[in-house]
């Protein structure tokens, strides 16, 4: 089975989808995500795009984007990543809510996944980020408790 990887920038948009699909319960456009991501509507169009070539998607042009189970799957991984490193800033480096959370975005995507369950486990495998979003679980942290 061949693993599809997506790139930093699809990164960002599966977790904006994932927001405000998933724990908003908002349609996504086109219009929404070039807006909420300061791009073109046409950029926005051309990333869907490729995601839904990725199965991580559905995009019906104007009626928006909806994420499928491998989509959701991996804007979890995503979003764990994210807000685990965004409970460090905040809890180690005592940044408030926003400063956390902009640092976790310029790195979540690199940060390896062995790194990100080290501080889960460091943490004591906390279950919300500072803003008091889900933080997601993984069965290899789990399993090393």
């Amino acid at each position: 089975m061949v693993k599809v990887t997506v790139t930093e920038n699809e990164a960002r948009y599966l977790k904006l989808i994932y927001r405000k699909q998933v724990e908003d319960g908002s349609l996504v456009g086109t219009t929404d995500l070039a807006k909420w991501l300061r791009v073109r509507p046409a950029t926005a169009t051309e990333v869907i795009q490729n995601l839904s070539r990725k199965n991580m998607l559905k995009y019906r042009p104007y009626h928006g984007v909806e994420l499928t189970g491998k989509g959701i799957r991996e804007a979890r991984k995503l979003l764990r990543k994210h807000r685990i490193l965004e409970r460090l800033f905040f809890d180690f480096l005592k940044y408030d809510v926003r400063r956390s959370c902009a640092e976790a975005s310029k790195i979540d995507y690199h940060a390896s996944m062995d790194f990100i369950n080290d501080i889960c486990r460091a943490y004591g495998h906390p279950d919300q980020c500072p803003c008091q979003k889900t933080i997601f679980s993984d069965p290899l942290c789990e399993k090393r408790r």
